[in-house]
This record gives C-alpha cells, structure tokens and sequence, in this order.
C-alpha cells in the first residue's frame, strides 16, 4: 500500500519500454530434418518429413567405374591384339654358373709339400682327449654300505617325542574330563581287542535304546512328568552312546585305570 506524499498528485508520464527484435534464427527453416528418418516409408513424401540420402554404389565397388559396353565384343575372325614381344631377360642376374663344356680339361699336375705324417703326428699330439664313458658306482664298495643311515635315527626320535606328546595329552585331557589318578592307582592302555568288543557291546545297547525310544516317538501328547523325562532320559542316553562310540573309534591309545 502506498502511502500519502504530496509527489502522488504529480502525474507521471508513461514510458513505453521498446520490444526487442523479433528472434530469427541463423539456420535454414525449410531444410529437412537431420537424421530423422520420420515419413520416409512409403511414396508418400509428406510435410516436414525426413530424407534418407542414398550413396551410388555404395556395396557394389566404386561409382566412377564403367560398365563394359556390350557392342565390342570380340567378334569372330578379329585379330587378337596381343604386345609386341620382347627379349627374355633373366630377373635375378645371380645365377649358377654354367654346367662345363666337352671341350674344358680340368687344371692337371698340382702338388703339395705337406707332410701328411708329421701333420697327423701334430694332430694326435695336440689334440683333447675325449671324456671317458661313466661308469655306474660300485655301492657295495662304500664306507657305509650295510650300516644304518643317520637320517633314520633322526626320524625314529622324532616318531618317539611325537608319541610322548600325544599320550601326554590324552593323559593330560583324561584328567580334565574327569579320570583323576588317585594315588596308587595306574593308568593302563587298553588294548585293540577290547575296544573293539567295547564298541560292540554300546552299539547293541544303542539299538536296544533306540528301539524303546522309537516306541513312544510318535506320541505327540506328552501329559504326564513321567512320560516327558523318560523320553528327555533316553535321548541322553543316545547322545552319550554315540560320543562314547566316536571316542573309542578315534585313532589313538585309550587308557583306563587298573
């Protein structure tokens, strides 16, 4: 809102602002459209449309070249028009050289000085004497044939730490789990025979196991405390069957006390 000022009663002249030129641009407006290939189709040329512009022979060679015309042919009882003929020349001017004539005699009556037999002599004298075929060792006449090698002695010391390692700690695991040697009491290794009759034994107690347990599996009602801890009993069993199996059949020794 404007406010009151003695200057509003002042007319004001109106200014009109001039229109800029009209925009013209720099470019053809009747020229076609390029790269368009809009109403191209057809025979129809329709307004504003696009033109595809063909090359002359543009897979058929060249387009200066000229087509033969049909009437000069060569026609019957015409002379050939061949080129003069011209001498033959060798290209290459290197060549063999020429096989000897009948008449040519070899150079007759050429003699030489060399003593063929001090040559010879020289020869032999001066040259390297030829390596000797090898011969394959005689291993019966070495120093050490029949002995033990040392390297074996090394390998049967390490096989022997290793194995006090290992009994060490299953010594060690054994009285982690449980299997503390009282005093007085020894801790003997149990023999292949018996773990074999041991892993037996717990898996036809496994069937037995498995075979009550698989009678009341499909009881889905649970209803009683009884029936829900003889079902929990019997998967503990199971499990722990199954850990024993796997502890006997691993490889190595297995101790008990006697």
């Amino acid at each position: 809102m404007a406010r009151e000022s003695i200057y509003n009663l002042v007319p004001e002249q109106y200014v009109e602002q001039p229109k800029p030129p009209m925009y013209r641009s720099q470019h053809d407006p009747s020229a076609p459209v390029t790269g368009s290939t809009f109403g191209t189709h057809g025979t129809t040329q329709l307004h504003g449309a696009g033109i595809v512009k063909k090359r002359g022979a543009a897979t058929f060679g060249p387009s200066n070249k000229t087509n033969p015309n049909p009437q000069t042919y060569l026609k019957r009882g015409a002379p050939l028009e061949l080129p003069a003929p011209t001498a033959f020349k060798y290209r290459d001017a290197s060549r063999k050289p020429s096989v000897p004539k009948v008449e040519d005699r070899p150079v007759m009556g050429i003699q030489t000085a060399k003593n063929f037999i001090t040559a010879n002599a020289v020869e032999a004298i001066l040259q390297v004497p030829q390596g000797l075929g090898e011969t394959e060792p005689d291993y019966l006449a070495k120093a050490d044939y029949g002995k033990v090698p040392e390297y074996l002695g090394q390998v049967k010391e390490e096989i022997r730490r290793e194995n006090d390692m290992i009994d060490a700690y299953v010594m060690e695991m054994g009285r982690a789990q449980g299997a503390v040697e009282e005093p007085g009491e020894e801790l003997i290794e149990m023999s292949a025979a018996e773990r074999s009759e041991l892993v037996r034994a717990l898996k036809r107690k496994w069937d037995a196991v498995n075979a009550k347990y698989q009678k009341m599996a499909h009881t889905v009602k649970l209803d009683t405390v009884g029936k829900v801890k003889r079902k929990e009993g019997m998967e503990k069993e199971l499990v722990q069957i199954e850990a024993d199996i796997e502890r006997l059949e691993r490889p190595g020794p297995v101790y008990v006390s006697s």
